[in-house]
């Protein structure tokens, strides 16, 4: 049993739910923060989901309205994934978010 940890970075170019990370089928995951910058113009809400593969279906568990040029960690705590399950983030408009996601990963092989 491995423990990796990982970054995945994203940039949000639609208002779609957007898949950030989908948790590997052999593994579990810790989200340990979810760091966006508004990087356009206008203070816009952001909203982040986890899809529950066991169920087929997307939760939301944080909306937060960060101002232009400035961060903010929208995770209000750990995130766990379970294996297949997906870290979604949506944006209300699009090509306003960049940031990156820190995770810790546990292989279960």
């Amino acid at each position: 049993m491995a423990n990796r940890y990982r970054n995945t970075q994203f940039d949000l170019n639609s208002t779609n739910k957007t898949d950030i990370y989908t948790c590997p089928s052999d593994s579990r995951a810790i989200i340990q923060n979810i760091h966006t910058a508004n990087v356009g113009a206008g203070n816009v809400e952001i909203k982040a989901f986890i899809y529950d593969n066991s169920v087929t279906t997307s939760f939301q568990f944080a909306e937060h309205t960060v101002n232009s040029g400035t961060s903010k960690s929208i995770a209000d705590g750990t995130i766990i994934l379970e294996e297949s399950d997906k870290l979604q983030l949506q944006a209300a408009t699009a090509d306003i978010f960049e940031g990156t996601v820190a995770i810790l990963e546990f292989d279960r092989t």
